[in-house]
């Protein structure tokens, strides 16, 4: 037998008793205790390194949840507005009171101008004022049968609204319609104090079915209401009309 031949199968036995050797070490490292709770203590303590992973990332969802929620809220407006002449609200506005409309005495001439709605619950700090000159606080009355059946002498009652998820509201004195994309939360007639008198007033927007406020017709006066017309001249005719009363309407957006 040759030298090579002899190399060749001396090298192909050692190649076979080494792998055979090597698969029963395996064998023997596969089925070693030490072993098996080694590989399973890193099993476990790879398990508790992803749990913790998965808590951290919980709690970083339940963040950004709150975080989306509170944006959410405060991107929710609202906006209030007064009803004139009545004792509730449009639709779903929410009422957040019905009190009684307020203002100066209509024939005092340093008398307040604009008209308020008192609520219907005040609350007093004090009992006694100041020797000193005053302002007035009167209730208001209709002042003419025009607004409403008998509402001559009638006391005037106002609520205020709030409209959620809206921003915008206005009043367009002699529309009784609003602009496209624009909701009518009321119309009615516009009113003010009498041109004569001494107190200056403002334009309000009186419901077109006005309540009355209970035991409210006798003539105390106060701040009155009376009806608006267009007069002529700087206020262009056509499209206004000398004495037609003016309509007014209330919009929200």
């Amino acid at each position: 037998m040759s030298t090579f031949l002899t190399f060749v199968i001396l090298f192909s036995f050692l190649c076979k008793t080494g792998t055979t050797k090597d698969q029963q070490q395996k064998r023997l490292l596969l089925n070693d205790p030490d072993v098996l709770a080694d590989r399973l203590g890193r099993l476990e303590s790879l398990v508790t390194s992803l749990s913790d992973k998965l808590q951290q990332e919980e709690t970083k969802r339940n963040v950004l949840e709150g975080t989306v929620s509170r944006l959410t809220k405060s991107q929710k407006t609202s906006s209030t507005y007064i009803r004139w002449g009545k004792k509730i609200c449009p639709g779903n506005d929410t009422l957040l009171y019905t009190g009684f409309i307020g203002g100066g005495y209509y024939d005092e001439p340093g008398a307040a101008a604009d008209a308020v709605c008192l609520p219907p619950n005040p609350d007093f700090t004090k009992t006694t004022a100041s020797q000193a000159p005053v302002g007035h606080m009167y209730g208001t009355e209709f002042e003419t049968n025009f607004f409403g059946p008998k509402s001559f002498d009638e006391d005037v009652p106002c609520s205020v609204c709030e409209i959620q998820d809206g921003t915008q509201t206005f009043m367009i004195p002699g529309k009784n319609t609003c602009f496209s994309g624009w909701q009518v939360k009321y119309k009615g007639n516009l009113g003010s104090g009498y041109y004569a008198h001494k107190s200056a007033t403002t334009f309000i927007c009186v419901d077109e079915s006005p309540d009355y406020l209970r035991s409210g017709e006798s003539n105390t006066n106060g701040k009155v209401l009376f009806e608006v017309i267009a007069k002529c001249g700087a206020l262009p005719c056509p499209p206004y009309h000398e004495g037609y009363p003016l309509t007014c309407v209330v919009c929200s957006k």
